[in-house]
């Protein structure tokens, strides 16, 4: 793991850090305060078209299997209830601020955000198995898990540049590409730029130890599991591309530690089509 100095270092002299809108602060604060209304929030949410028109999308979609047209953006807030609501608002923003300028030789954006939206999808499903109460935070979690790739493209593209063809050329994984030719990964430069951020605990955990053993990847092991799981999953149904060129080996403590079983995968596997259809609401225009 590269010390922090050489993160700041790097980070330094990266282009401008991209930053998350205002109101994803504005309507975490209000979220978490019990006497806040779907009304004071839709109103706040509807000085930001990108998010307002993205919930009242998703509030209409298949995801959530809601019943009906939704109009309004207090109804969709209403309807989905603050939990939805909050984690719409955090991938909106995250997904709104992460946007190459240019395009960059060997990477396709689309295709990384359908894998990540696959990783959520099954990651969801996956929770739906093991854990029914966390399925929302598995979804975001999955959904996110790969955002300090877009970092590092957004802000040194010609860095992630190199990357992308030495994962390529090597036929490895991206993070092997980072740690060879820059000493750092896209988990670190995530975590440093979350500082920033500060994105819930339970997604902040995934982003920085997605790619660590299972036993050291922090309070939040389930989760870190869960998408761990989902990814493989995703890799192997080439469900989209996240800049990699080979699929990591699933550690046995992941299964375990999910009370894995073959009919539980086969669930998961049946149903991950559809969800990811579903799910790709979150990610398209």
């Amino acid at each position: 793991m590269a010390d922090k100095k050489k993160l700041e270092h790097l980070i330094k002299n990266m282009g401008e850090l991209p930053t998350l809108p205002s109101v994803f602060f504005t309507v975490s604060k209000m979220l978490s305060d019990p006497r806040t209304s779907a009304v004071d929030v839709g109103n706040i949410v509807s000085n930001d078209q990108v998010i307002a028109s993205k919930i009242l999308k998703i509030a209409n979609s298949a995801f959530y299997g809601l019943a009906g047209r939704v109009s309004t953006v207090s109804h969709a807030i209403a309807v989905l209830g603050f939990s939805s609501t909050k984690n719409i608002v955090i991938t909106t923003s995250v997904l709104s601020a992460l946007s190459p300028a240019t395009p960059i030789k060997g990477f396709n954006l689309a295709a990384f955000w359908k894998h990540s939206a696959s990783v959520g999808a099954i990651a969801r499903l996956t929770a739906r198995e093991v854990c029914p109460q966390k399925q929302e935070e598995a979804f975001v979690a999955g959904l996110l898990h790969d955002i300090g790739k877009l970092i590092l493209a957004i802000c040194d593209v010609e860095d992630f540049a190199k990357c992308v063809n030495h994962a390529i050329n090597k036929k490895c994984l991206f993070l092997e590409a980072e740690r060879e030719l820059l000493g750092v990964d896209h988990t670190e430069i995530a975590a440093l730029v979350n500082e920033k951020w500060r994105l819930p605990n339970e997604f902040a955990d995934v982003l920085t130890n997605h790619h660590k053993s299972i036993e050291v990847s922090g309070k939040q092991s389930e989760l870190v599991a869960i998408v761990k799981f989902a990814d493989i999953l995703a890799r192997g149904m080439q469900s989209g591309h996240a800049c990699d060129h080979s699929i990591p080996v699933l550690e046995d403590k992941v299964w375990d530690s999910l009370l894995m079983t073959s009919r539980k995968l086969d669930d998961i596997l049946a149903a991950s089509y559809d969800a990811i259809q579903e799910a790709m609401v979150f990610v398209n225009e």
